[in-house]
């Protein structure tokens, strides 16, 4: 079994890439910027932790020593977005060289080429970097998890509404599943240097898994469709989140639901 370096380990997909990769008996160490507590739901049960930040590179040596591979997971929002993934991707990547790292395996969002959307553009390039370092890269590509379709529609909870955006649809995918396919990129799934697209079992408007939701959660506020401006928005209208060709069996959203809300 391969010593896995989870990176972003703490996050929602990197603590299910890590689960994962310690249910198939691999040695997981996950690197974030804080260590949670034992009892936390972040923890992760026969990982080691090391504290790391991408961006200055602490932490990192200590991180990628004896690793035979790296499973990137980090997230980041607003303009701290860039720096995470492009300069600490590159921190990352050269410190793993350096320390004879050979696999990198990457999470990254489907349809982003030619994105005009900010946090998408910074992914791009953040593929780039992997694509262009020494270390045999496999990304992943997945389209939204049902965790996020369900933030898009608790948005609205404080004015009593249930948001949803207009004339999108979504393929919603469960994050356990994604970590399945990263944690088979780890064991050597798929052409070295190569992108590799995931989505959900099913196609459905946004409107419908509002309802959903709704269902599911008990609430009675009403649903609102709200058209999204920018070129998220724009993104999202178009189909460019959808992968349907790609479309992995596993867990929908309905049945998410009925087991998580």
């Amino acid at each position: 079994m391969s010593r896995v370096l989870v990176v972003g380990g703490t996050g929602l997909a990197g603590r299910a890439v890590a689960a994962e990769a310690v249910e198939r008996g691999h040695r997981v160490v996950v690197a974030a910027r804080r260590i949670p507590d034992d009892d936390a739901e972040s923890y992760v049960v026969g990982a080691d932790y090391v504290t790391v930040d991408l961006v200055s590179g602490d932490g990192l040596e200590e991180a990628v020593d004896g690793v035979d591979v790296v499973v990137d997971a980090s997230n980041a929002t607003g303009r701290r977005a860039s720096h995470v993934f492009a300069h600490g991707s590159r921190n990352l990547l050269h410190t793993a060289a350096r320390f004879g790292v050979g696999q990198a395996v990457l999470l990254s969002i489907a349809g982003i080429d030619d994105a005009r959307y900010p946090y998408y553009r910074a992914k791009l390039v953040q593929e780039r970097t992997y694509l262009d370092s020494p270390l045999e890269t496999r990304i992943v590509r997945a389209t939204q998890f049902h965790d996020f379709v369900t933030a898009v529609f608790e948005r609205g909870r404080r004015f009593g509404i249930l948001t949803t955006p207009a004339a999108t649809r979504f393929q919603p995918i469960a994050v356990s599943d994604v970590a399945r396919v990263l944690v088979d990129a780890v064991e050597g799934a798929g052409d070295p240097d190569s992108i590799r697209t995931v989505g959900g079992p099913r196609v459905e408007s946004a409107r419908s898994l509002a309802r959903q939701w709704k269902q599911a959660s008990g609430t009675r506020r009403p649903i609102l469709p709200v058209r999204l401006g920018g070129p998220l928005g724009s993104a999202w209208r178009s189909g460019r989140n959808l992968a349907p060709e790609h479309a992995v069996e596993g867990l929908g959203y309905a049945a998410w639901l009925r087991g998580g809300a």
